[in-house]
């Protein structure tokens, strides 16, 4: 019964690690090609050095990490490849999502959700708060949930969302200096034609709006050229 007690603090102590690292990559915290060390993050964390190791291994093995023998571990730079992958994955699986929610309607509930969110992520847009681009990466994927949701796919969403490694780097360095009424209109259009259960208009705003990373990518990459992955 000990054992497994231990076992089952060391496991939670390594998920809250894996978390606490990767919420911190994703929101550039901790930049890409910035050297780890697995002590100084284990005092930040308060606990002990096996679980953040445990944590980093992990994290390595979805390429946000480099583990590299006799030098070091750092931050993985940003992978256009993984990205094309991670959004591809994302689309498949929303479009599908949508066209359920589209197919049975959604409660007047489901509406005052997408409209508070909207209403947010307008304020936020706007507002010059320190914590801008992280509140707008949640409102944006905030807005992307409550389809999930609505539709009886949530656990659909949270396996989704765990497998976005990449992409979301690269949504929060857009969020450091592009203007978001785009991305506002994106999710207005999206709203009025999932509110009206028209499929076909809703899966075509969804394409157009996953897409924009690919709008977005030159300007990103030649702001911010040390964070990207060469090739």
């Amino acid at each position: 019964m000990a054992t497994e007690h231990s076992a089952l603090i060391g496991r939670n102590a390594r998920e809250t690690a894996y978390n606490i690292i990767r919420d911190k990559i994703i929101n550039l915290e901790l930049k890409p090609g910035e050297s780890l060390s697995d002590k100084q993050l284990a005092e930040e964390l308060e606990m002990s050095r096996t679980p953040v190791r445990e944590a980093l291994i992990i994290l390595s093995i979805s390429d946000m990490v480099v583990l590299k023998p006799q030098t070091g571990t750092f931050v993985a730079p940003i992978d256009v490849d993984r990205m094309e992958i991670e959004q591809y994955a994302r689309y498949a699986l929303e479009k599908e999502v949508l066209s359920e929610l589209c197919e049975k309607g959604i409660s007047d509930e489901v509406r005052w959700s997408y409209e508070e969110n909207m209403r947010l992520y307008r304020h936020y847009a706007e507002s010059e708060l320190p914590d801008r681009e992280r509140r707008l990466l949640e409102l944006d994927n905030s807005f992307h949930r409550i389809a999930f949701s609505a539709a009886g796919r949530l656990p659909n969403y949270n396996l989704q969302y765990s497998q976005q490694q990449h992409i979301e780097r690269m949504r929060m360095l857009c969020l450091t200096f592009m203007d978001q009424r785009i991305n506002t209109d994106d999710h207005s259009r999206l709203y009025e034609a999932i509110s009206h259960c028209e499929r076909d208009g809703a899966l075509v705003c969804l394409k157009q709006h996953l897409n924009r990373f690919h709008d977005n990518l030159g300007a990103v990459r030649k702001r911010y050229p040390d964070y990207f992955k060469l090739g």
